[in-house]
């Protein structure tokens, strides 16, 4: 090294300097061939050239070396390079030799300022930047995580191309040279294209958009994507040349009966083709199997009992069009056979979902809400039979329901909500005592019980304007039966 350069340099790299040129004598007596074996990075590896002269170093020998020769280093000695310089050695740097950075090619800190690049040669023609520590790090110069930095590239690294030897599709790789490589399928692919015949995709015209049918795993198991007609159930299973029967790719049907007609004429249970059914065949069938089919009754929804009838019991000769819907068509003798109570007779409506359900003919229940005829369609012998009180002497309502309940005909209640008279001492009396007319209660009396005649009753009421001795006059004052 020559001594303007060693002037430049500050204590610390001299001492580093100093450490690895005293340890070359040792290095060389250690490897005196030359060889590739490594050395501690306070030695030398005698091929790579003579040592630098020790001119500008310290003249303290003792500061590196210890006993009578020149090749025993001191023990103790221990340089501190982050602490010394401000530079950590990591990885690789820690273990090479110091004198591959100290050496006569000038200060180390023109080529430190340089980055990686002031030591090491840019084998990538500074084609990929000069951001070495994107691809490598301080172990080693192996590039690591090379398929997550692909991934960032317009071409990511998945399935089988992920273990892929780089020089598959770069091959400059060996040289470092990864540039002008193709992203379209056929400029790698071109042989495997060559070799599809089944079916032949070059007859086809299929030499482009890999993709659209194969995946990067694997080529075989290719899956086209049925956007126009989606695979599932049986044809997710089929054969392509089942529906592909020509060699044209694109006139395969698209309707169920292209490729099911003689399926559809086949059919006889029920005969499809006579019974003219829709050879829309998904309205009862689907892709996992033709058995068991699920027609849509939405005409007429099958509920209950009707869900585990055949078909035939109600499509009665093969005809599925045009039949009637309401239920006396189907349990007309249902009906006439029904003794309890006897519907005929009774002359019940023929529509039997008012009291009946789908889930069987027992426990009808009739929704009596919407019968609109009164008490006496039933009890209209009760009432003219009555004769304490007689009502149709009476001229009583028919709205049995007034004095009545359901329970029993006994112990009639009549509701004086109009003629309160009944609360009080009234409600112990029976009705004839106030309804003295017999046969008429419409006509009740007041005076038969109160004031038994009229002169004391005038004498009570002389200062009582408009005061009349007449039953319909005190209910008038009194109401509640109150004075």
């Amino acid at each position: 090294m020559h001594r303007a350069r060693l002037s430049t340099l500050p204590w610390p790299q001299l001492a580093v300097l100093a450490l690895g040129l005293a340890l070359l004598a040792l290095a060389c007596a250690i490897d005196p061939a030359g060889s590739d074996e490594p050395v501690p990075p306070q030695q030398w590896n005698a091929r790579r050239g003579p040592v630098v002269p020790h001119d500008n170093f310290p003249r303290d020998c003792t500061l590196c070396h210890e006993g009578s020769d020149w090749h025993s280093i001191r023990d103790s000695f221990v340089f501190d390079h982050a602490q010394e310089t401000g530079v950590a050695l990591l990885g690789a740097h820690a273990r090479a030799e110091c004198l591959r950075c100290h050496n006569d090619r000038g200060p180390v800190g023109v080529y430190a300022a340089r980055g990686c690049q002031g030591c090491h040669e840019d084998v990538h023609r500074a084609r990929l930047g000069s951001d070495c520590s994107a691809c490598h790090d301080e172990l080693s110069w192996r590039p690591e995580e090379q398929i997550a930095r692909h991934n960032q590239t317009r071409f990511p690294l998945v399935g089988a191309h992920a273990g892929a030897e780089c020089s598959r599709c770069h091959p400059g790789a060996a040289a470092a040279n990864f540039e002008g490589t193709s992203t379209l399928c056929l400029d790698c692919h071109a042989s495997d294209l060559a070799r599809a015949t089944d079916p032949d995709h070059a007859a086809q015209g299929w030499t482009a958009d890999c993709q659209r049918c194969h995946i990067s795993t694997t080529w075989d198991g290719a899956g086209f994507n049925h956007a126009s007609f989606p695979l599932t159930g049986q044809h997710a299973q089929t054969a392509c040349n089942q529906c592909h029967t020509t060699a044209d790719f694109n006139d395969a049907p698209t309707q169920c009966v292209g490729c099911h007609q003689s399926d559809y004429d086949r059919a006889d249970d029920p005969p499809h083709a006579a019974a003219g059914f829709s050879t829309d065949c998904q309205l009862c069938h689907n892709t996992s199997a033709f058995s068991p089919a699920n027609f849509a009754h939405t005409r007429f929804p099958l509920t209950g009992a009707h869900t585990r009838v055949d078909c035939a019991s109600c499509h009665a000769g093969g005809v599925y069009r045009g039949l009637p819907q309401n239920c006396s068509a189907c349990h007309l003798d249902d009906y006439q056979s029904t003794p309890a109570p006897s519907h005929a007779a009774l002359g019940y409506p023929t529509s039997c979902e008012q009291c009946h359900t789908t889930v069987g003919w027992t426990r009808a229940s009739f929704d009596h809400a919407g019968v609109l005829r009164g008490c006496v369609q039933c009890h209209q012998a009760d009432y003219d039979s009555t004769n304490n009180p007689p009502h149709a002497a009476s001229g009583f309502p028919t709205t049995c329901q007034r004095c009545h309940g359901t329970d029993t005909w006994s112990g009639a209640t009549f509701n004086h909500a109009r003629f309160p008279i009944d609360s009080g001492a009234h409600a112990r009396l029976d009705c004839v005592q106030c309804h003295t007319s017999p046969g008429n209660f419409r006509a009740f009396s007041c005076t038969s019980c109160h004031e038994h005649n009229q002169r004391d009753t005038d004498n009570d009421h002389d200062e009582v304007g408009g005061y009349v001795y007449t039953s319909s006059a005190c209910f008038q004052c009194h109401p509640n039966g109150r004075r």
